[in-house]
């Protein structure tokens, strides 16, 4: 009994109240990212607890109010952030709360008055421990339960997909070989309709090069889905989410099961057993991060991970990164242009002299949000990669300037591939969807949502082909569900049956509660 007596009374809750804010992060964004984005920031918040702990010990010499200090301390330090965050949206007759002049004084006296309430003022901090041990464990629970359920979960879907998924040799091959394969996803990037209609933007230079090269151009295509996972994990898998991840109903929002399906999908499962060599790169995106792919390519390492800069805007941290002109918006922009600027060297040199046959996935975040790119590659001011909903003229001058700089570069790109490989490739070039009104603010300048048809332009998307041989069986409304089920026939002896092409709109909070958007096809397409 004295020994639980004394574990009872050890200042433990330090730890707990230090790790809370990190693994409360990690299980709010547990689909969107992987636990080893968490080890490094977990080691490094334990490693600064304890040397806190071990210098303020000398400075204290009492270990109970050493924990209170450091409790009232860590507490300042990751609420800083959040209060931050908020009150800069914040303004009162033209003054803006949120002003890193104002909260840093303040922030300062409470931790002073803090310091001297726990070291000075505060009577028997021992008899406390007992009760902030059992609450700082208690906040652990929830997190770690979302944590721990969603990475079994994981696991098990993982299991299930990969004994499901067919794994058949084909050896009969129409061309006399496998054609190596790039599917390249253009994230967001809208049919050409939608570009003219609403943002004035005329797209017939790079579809007419696509055209000049060989491409097909489905001037009517529309996407499956409304958003990525679903899109990217039903094109992979040939058909539609709800035939090979059955039992999904509107209530639910759960997308682990396309993300696991989408990384082991069938397309791939099938070229790997025909002796593919599947290549894959760093996008952010788990259902497109293939990071167990015979070749994943992601850029050199520097700085801060996505989720530790996510993490970082949280704490007073941010104060630091703004005085020295990196905030978190900044480096996350640098990220996403390193990404892309890789993707697209990678693409243009190394991954072309990598062993044939080949599938590469090259799944681009642009001409999506953020807008990091001006039309000739140059930094972009950072109200266009501002947090949150951004006026449309914005929007619009930002998405432009991305399909500008993407199409010279894809330019580039298909130039490469086609010069420089051995037997003719199979290319596909599409949006997984439209662009991403979502992020874009009702004002009285921007159009009426109606009169943007805001789910249909959400479903319209860029869809070109480069099939050797000939173009037969392609069709311009065909979508992307079908766009492997047409090559598989094609050139591996498949016989698939091709599907209805369907459009399915969802919301973000319930992708699997869907509208259906009919097929349209505008007179500007008629080219």
């Amino acid at each position: 009994m004295r020994i639980i007596e004394k574990i009872k009374f050890l200042p433990f809750y330090p730890f707990f109240f230090t790790l809370y804010p990190l693994l409360a992060l990690t299980g709010s964004n547990i689909s969107e990212i992987t636990i080893s984005a968490v080890w490094r920031l977990l080691i490094f918040m334990l490693l600064s607890v304890f040397i806190t702990t071990i210098l303020f010990f000398f400075l204290i010499r009492d270990w109970h109010r050493v924990a209170i200090t450091i409790s009232v301390l860590a507490l300042l330090f990751f609420t800083y952030g959040h209060l931050y965050n908020y009150l800069k949206t914040v303004e009162i007759s033209g003054f803006v709360l949120g002003r890193h002049r104002q909260l840093l004084p303040l922030w300062t006296g409470l931790a002073v008055l803090g310091c001297w309430w726990s070291i000075r003022t505060l009577r028997n901090p021992r008899a406390v421990a007992p009760t902030l041990n059992l609450i700082s464990a208690f906040l652990l629970v929830y997190p770690l339960f979302q944590t721990i359920s969603y990475v079994t979960h994981d696991y098990q879907i993982r299991r299930a997909t990969a004994n499901r998924f067919e794994q058949t040799v084909y050896t009969e091959l129409p061309l006399g070989y496998a054609p190596d394969i790039y599917y390249i996803i253009l994230d967001a990037y809208g049919r050409a309709d939608t570009l003219q209609n609403l943002f004035d933007y005329e797209n017939s230079e790079f579809l007419d090069f696509l055209e000049a090269k060989g491409f097909y151009v489905a001037d009517c295509a529309q996407s499956n889905y409304s958003q990525t996972v679903l899109s990217l994990s039903s094109s992979l898998n040939l058909n539609y989410v709800d035939e090979f991840v059955p039992g999904l109903e509107k209530d639910d929002s759960d997308r682990a099961p396309l993300i696991v399906a989408g990384q082991y999908s069938s397309t791939r499962k099938m070229l790997e057993s025909m002796g593919y060599h599947t290549v894959s790169f760093s996008t952010k995106f788990p259902v497109s991060e293939w990071k167990d792919a015979q070749y994943y390519l992601e850029p050199p390492k520097s700085g801060m991970t996505d989720f530790e800069l996510m993490f970082a805007q949280t704490t007073i941290w941010r104060a630091s990164m703004d005085f020295i002109k990196q905030p978190p918006e900044k480096r996350f922009a640098n990220w996403d242009r390193r990404r892309t600027l890789f993707l697209l060297e990678q693409l243009s040199s190394n991954v072309i002299d990598l062993p044939s046959p080949k599938f590469v996935f090259a799944h681009f975040i642009i001409p999506h949000r953020p807008f990091v790119f001006g039309p000739n590659g140059e930094e972009m001011d950072p109200k266009f990669y501002q947090p949150g909903k951004m006026g449309f003229d914005i929007f619009s001058e930002g998405y432009v300037n991305q399909v500008k700089f993407i199409n010279k570069n894809i330019e580039h790109v298909i130039n490469r591939i086609l010069e420089t490989s051995s037997r003719p490739p199979v290319i596909i070039i599409q949006g997984d969807h439209g662009p991403d009104f979502w992020s874009v603010k009702i004002t009285e300048e921007a159009p009426a949502e109606e009169s943007w048809d805001f789910q249909s332009h959400r479903m319209y998307i860029l869809n070109a082909y480069y099939f050797p041989g000939d173009s037969s069986g392609l069709y311009e409304n065909i979508s992307p569900v079908n766009t492997f089920r047409l090559i598989f026939n094609k050139y591996f002896g498949k016989n698939y049956e091709m599907l209805e092409d369907i459009s399915r709109y969802s919301s973000h909070a319930r992708p699997y509660d869907y509208s259906i958007v009919a097929p349209v096809c505008s007179e500007v397409l008629q080219r």
